[in-house]
C-alpha cells in the first residue's frame, strides 16, 4: 500500500493514459515532457544523435493531446540533454522553459546545459542557444554542472534543479517574475538526501544495476517528485524497473517510493520525463510521466507514451481515469441507436476498459475485421479481449472483440456463411 500525499497523488494507485506510442520527429528517445492544456499541446524533447549532430542539440516536438498527431517541431542547438522542461501558455502562444548552454560534457560525452532559459515555440524554426542573450539565461548561484527547470502550473512556480557541493539542489521561483528576469527564491531550497540513488530491493526477472538513473523531476505544491530507472544488469538492460519517489519539501523526508506499473506491455519501456498539469476537462491536477519504446519495424526510432496519476478521489469505489469518449469507426461500420463509446475506470485495484453502445455493419462482416479505433486515453499496452452479443444467426450470437497497443478494435467470429450485421458493446 502507498501513501496519498498532500496533492492527492497515490504512487501505488491506479494510473491513466494521455497519449500512447506516438512516433516522434527524429529517431532518438524522448527526454523531457510538458503540456500546454490551454492550447491542447504536449511537448516532448529529444536529443539529436551525436553520430550525426554536435552534442547538446535537441528536437522539440509538439503533439496534439487529443489525437496524438505531431503538429510542429523546433531544433534547439547547443541546449543540452533535455533533463526537464516546462510549458507556459501566453495568449495564443506557448513559451517553453528548458536548460541551455554553456554546455558541460559528461564522462560518456553527453552534453548538459548549465543555465535555464525561456523562449516562444515557433514551428519549423532553429533556435541557437549561443545567440540567446545572457540576460535571458539564469544559472543558479553555486551551481557547478547541469541544471533544468520544471513548471508547477497550479502555484505558478518554476522549480530549478542544479548541482552544488556534490548534491542535487532544487529551488523554486515565481514563474512570472522569473520570466521578467527576477530570480528571487521562494521559500527554502530542497537538497536531495544521500543514498536516494541506491536501487531498492524489488523482485525482478533479472538483477538490477545498483545505482538508479535520474529520468526527470517535477514539483507540485510542497511535494517534489523524482523519476528514476533501474536498468537490468545484463547485456540487454531494457525494460528494467521504473520508480517514482515523492518528498516533503518542508521536512526533506521521503513520503513514498513505488514501482511504476503503467504501460507494462511496452517492450523497451524506458522511463523518460515527468511533469504536472491541470486537466482542462475536470480541473484535476495530475502527475504525468513518460516512457519511450522502439517504433515497430525499426531498430533505433523511438516513440513516446505518457501516463498519469490522478488526484480526484474515487466515487462509490470507482475512479474514472478517462470519461466516455466516442470511438472512431471503420467505413461500413455505423453507430446504432446508442453510439459506441468507451471509458477507463479503476475498481478495487484493477483497471477496466468499458465499452457501450451498438454498431451496424453493412453489408455485414464476413471475416475477422477491424471495426474501429480507440482514443489514446483508452488504449491498452497488452492484448485485451471480451465476448459481446451480435446478431443471432443459426444459434451463433456472440463475437469476440480485441484491442491492442495501436488502439485498433477488431471483431472476430464472422464467416462467409454467417455474417455479423450488428454488435452490442454492452
Amino acid at each position: 500500500m502507498g501513501t496519498t500525499d498532500a496533492n492527492g497523488v497515490d504512487l501505488s494507485g491506479a494510473t491513466g493514459r494521455l497519449i500512447q506510442t506516438v512516433d516522434l520527429e527524429k529517431g532518438p528517445a524522448p527526454q523531457a515532457i510538458a503540456t500546454d492544456t490551454v492550447h491542447g499541446h504536449v511537448f516532448v524533447l529529444q536529443v539529436e544523435s551525436s553520430a550525426t549532430a554536435p552534442q547538446g542539440n535537441l528536437w522539440l516536438n509538439r503533439i496534439n493531446r487529443r489525437t496524438g498527431a505531431i503538429t510542429g517541431s523546433m531544433q534547439l542547438k547547443g541546449f543540452g540533454h533535455g533533463l526537464s522542461m516546462g510549458a507556459e501558455p501566453v495568449g495564443a502562444d506557448t513559451y517553453l522553459w528548458t536548460e541551455v548552454g554553456p554546455l558541460q560534457l559528461s564522462a560518456d560525452n553527453s552534453a548538459f546545459g548549465k543555465a535555464v532559459t525561456r523562449f516562444r515555440f515557433v514551428d519549423g524554426t532553429v533556435l541557437d542557444g549561443a545567440a540567446i542573450p545572457q540576460s535571458r539565461k539564469f544559472t543558479p548561484p553555486g551551481s557547478t554542472s547541469s541544471t533544468g527547470p520544471s513548471l508547477d502550473p497550479v502555484n505558478g512556480r518554476l522549480c530549478v534543479m542544479y548541482h552544488k557541493d556534490g548534491k542535487r539542489h532544487f529551488t523554486r521561483y515565481d514563474s512570472a517574475a522569473a520570466a521578467a528576469g527576477e530570480w528571487t527564491p521562494v521559500g527554502t531550497t530542497f537538497v536531495m538526501p544521500a543514498g536516494e540513488d541506491v536501487t531498492p530491493d524489488v523482485h525482478t526477472p533479472h538483477p538490477l544495476q545498483k545505482t538508479l538513473v535520474s529520468q526527470g523531476f517535477t514539483a507540485l505544491g510542497d511535494v517534489l517528485y523524482s523519476y528514476q530507472w533501474a536498468p537490468y544488469d545484463a547485456a540487454d538492460k531494457f525494460p528494467g524497473v521504473a520508480f517514482l519517489t515523492s518528498y516533503d519539501w518542508n521536512t526533506g523526508q521521503r513520503i513514498d517510493r513505488q514501482v511504476v506499473t503503467n504501460a507494462d506491455g511496452l517492450t523497451r519501456r524506458e522511463p523518460e520525463g515527468v511533469t504536472t498539469e491541470v486537466d482542462p476537462a475536470t480541473g484535476e491536477a495530475r502527475l504525468l510521466f513518460g516512457f519511450s519504446n522502439t517504433v515497430p519495424d525499426t531498430t533505433g526510432s523511438r516513440d513516446v507514451t505518457i501516463g498519469f496519476y490522478p488526484t480526484r478521489p474515487a466515487v462509490d469505489g470507482v475512479k474514472v481515469l478517462a470519461d466516455w469518449e466516442d470511438l472512431t469507426l471503420e467505413p461500413g461500420v455505423s453507430p446504432g441507436a446508442d453510439r459506441p463509446r468507451g471509458r477507463l475506470i479503476a475498481l478495487a485495484g484493477t483497471t477496466y476498459l468499458q465499452l457501450r453502445g451498438t454498431v451496424t455493419c453493412s453489408p455485414g462482416l464476413t471475416a475477422d475485421s477491424r471495426i474501429g479505433t480507440l482514443p489514446h486515453r483508452l488504449r491498452a499496452t497488452r492484448l485485451t479481449r471480451q465476448n459481446v452479443p451480435r446478431n443471432n444467426n443459426t444459434g451463433r450470437c456472440v463475437c469476440r472483440l480485441e484491442t491492442d497497443v495501436t488502439g485498433a478494435l477488431r471483431a472476430y467470429g464472422a464467416t462467409s456463411d454467417n455474417a455479423i450485421t450488428w454488435i452490442d458493446f454492452g
